[in-house]
């Protein structure tokens, strides 16, 4: 797996390209592929029934959820663990409310008839397909350390997300991720060969997250974090192969430090030309993006390489 080139940006397609087309469709994804972007994030989550699926929140969300009679569902509470594979197929994920802040936020995005929310199986077969040396996916293991019955417990939940990794036939093109360290640890515990990514995010306020990395964090697995120490530093020192960064929490110098520990960085989600840029003068290796095309055309108008 080739997670950076010298002077060269990695475009990954973040929930696939979710500015153009639904997040975690399986669409969204082929659209990459029959655009010559070979790398993607996704998120992972697990039903009633174990079965590993693409979605981003713990619940269903009423901005782009249609029930089976074809009606935005009102209840925030539907949680993906709560329902099986069969009955979360009822729902349709192929649309925006565009009322909605959500749809706000993404109101060219295209609409596609019948999205069902696919499974992690489905995922990576679509994706073997498409198998070339710069291939590279990002599956998110979506987990909190600070929420009871979300999902099943790490241990379990790693074990069944590594049993359908290892079903594929594009096992070696795979780096996991997750802002749970808990999860990096058990991916650690039973499969050390698969490629981890450590997430992180450091500012204050936030609309979902806030503030995961301090001293004895419960998102760093309790580890301790002294002030004076560099994050890339602690991610090397537990045998991490990328720094997965929000993009205002960097600097050059903390990706050159990142880069002295041979540590990829890869910074989310990055979606305005000028902040594209910002990214690339920092040195950063991979862009997480909601409009991974947009970047490759403003890669392609300026004469900086991608892959």
């Amino acid at each position: 797996m080739i997670l950076s080139k010298p002077n060269h940006i990695k475009i990954y397609g973040h929930r696939g390209a979710r500015g153009d087309l639904p997040e975690n469709t399986l669409p969204s994804f082929k659209y990459l592929f029959d655009n010559k972007i070979m790398a993607y994030e996704t998120d992972i989550l697990i039903t009633k029934d174990n079965i590993p699926v693409l979605t981003h929140d713990f619940r269903l969300d009423p901005s782009f959820t249609k029930d089976d009679l074809g009606n935005w569902i009102e209840d925030e509470n539907i949680k993906i663990f709560d329902l099986t594979y069969e009955e979360l197929q009822k729902f349709d994920v192929g649309s925006i409310n565009k009322l909605s802040r959500y749809g706000r936020r993404f109101i060219n995005q295209k609409k596609l008839e019948n999205q069902k929310i696919p499974s992690l199986s489905e995922l990576l077969d679509l994706s073997s397909q498409y198998n070339d040396e710069n291939l590279v996916v990002n599956l998110e293991i979506k987990s909190t350390p600070v929420e009871e019955m979300l999902t099943p417990k790490p241990h379990e939940y790693v074990k069944l997300v590594i049993e359908e990794v290892k079903k594929s036939k594009i096992k070696e093109n795979i780096i996991i991720s997750s802002f749970d360290w808990r999860i990096l640890k058990e991916i650690e515990n039973q499969s050390p060969e698969i490629s981890r990514g450590y997430l992180t995010y450091e500012q204050e306020i936030g609309i979902k997250i806030k503030k995961m990395t301090y001293d004895k964090s419960p998102w760093m697995n309790f580890l301790s974090f002294p002030n004076n120490l560099e994050l890339p530093k602690i991610i090397k020192n537990l045998g991490g192969k990328a720094w997965h960064v929000y993009r205002k929490d960097i600097t050059k110098k903390s990706v050159e430090i990142a880069h002295d520990e041979n540590l990829t960085v890869n910074v989310w989600t990055v979606n305005k030309e000028y902040d594209m840029l910002t990214m690339i003068d920092y040195g950063v290796d991979g862009i997480m993006t909601d409009y991974p095309l947009r970047l490759k055309e403003l890669c392609e108008k300026r004469n900086i390489k991608w892959f």
